[in-house]
């Protein structure tokens, strides 16, 4: 009895011993079960959060492909700003090109206009001096044909006085020749009364019976023959008669 309660007294310890140390083994099986649960739950948090900042990457990377897209969109829209800032370049350099060829050709026109012009006072000019060397033929054909009135009328007068000699013989002849210029051509007149005509410019005045202060030409005796002869344009001159009383 004594043998078998002492055997059963060390098994019981060996039990116990080994019920103790399955105890401790236990325990720390659950403190690692602990940590694995601790760390399960870490790694969970960690994986959740490393979710998490996948799913901020994944916005960001979003957002950075519309930036990209939008910035290419921005490239595009810049570079059509560009090719139609060259095309009104382009189309300005054409217009400044235009506007020089028609400057250049407004400033042809001006000084063919200023040609013309000098052309036109030059024709002018001669078409004056033609009209004044006219004026002046005209003025000379004017006094070449009151010359040869005065020298035909003169001449008249010559062959009168000559004729007029010839039938009085001895008796006093008398004759005169006169105008009423100078020379060339001229207007008198008009009169709104009968006025005397007096013809200053004496050419001859034989007998000196011709007065040119008053005009009168007064005849030495009662049967004198008076011949006349008068130029005149568009008028009526009368002549007066005047014998010595």
């Amino acid at each position: 009895m004594s043998v078998s309660l002492a055997e059963q007294r060390v098994e019981t310890r060996h039990l116990q011993r080994e019920n103790e140390a399955q105890a401790a083994k236990l325990r720390e099986l659950e403190l690692q079960k602990t940590e694995m649960d601790t760390l399960k739950l870490q790694q969970q948090a960690q994986t959740a959060k490393l979710e998490l900042q996948k799913t901020e990457l994944e916005k960001q990377k979003t957002e950075l492909e519309k930036q990209k897209i939008e910035g290419e969109k921005q490239k595009t829209e810049l570079e059509k700003q560009k090719i139609e800032g060259e095309k009104q370049k382009t189309e300005l350099e054409k217009q400044k090109i235009e506007g020089e060829k028609q400057k250049i050709e407004g400033e042809k026109q001006k000084t063919e206009l200023e040609k013309q012009k000098i052309e036109g006072e030059k024709q002018k000019t001669e078409l004056e001096k033609q009209k004044t060397e006219g004026d002046k033929l005209k003025q000379q054909l004017q006094v070449q044909a009151a010359e040869m009135i005065t020298l035909k009328a003169r001449s008249n007068v010559t062959e009168n006085q000559v004729g007029a000699l010839k039938r009085d013989g001895e008796v006093k002849q008398v004759a005169f020749s006169a105008s009423l210029l100078a020379s060339g051509s001229g207007t008198i007149g008009p009169f709104n009364t009968q006025t005397n005509l007096v013809f200053a410019y004496v050419f001859s005045n034989i007998g000196n019976a011709y007065n040119p202060n008053t005009g009168f030409f007064i005849a030495p005796r009662a049967n004198f023959i008076q011949e006349c002869n008068l130029s005149a344009s568009s008028v009526i001159i009368n002549v007066d008669l005047v014998y010595p009383s």
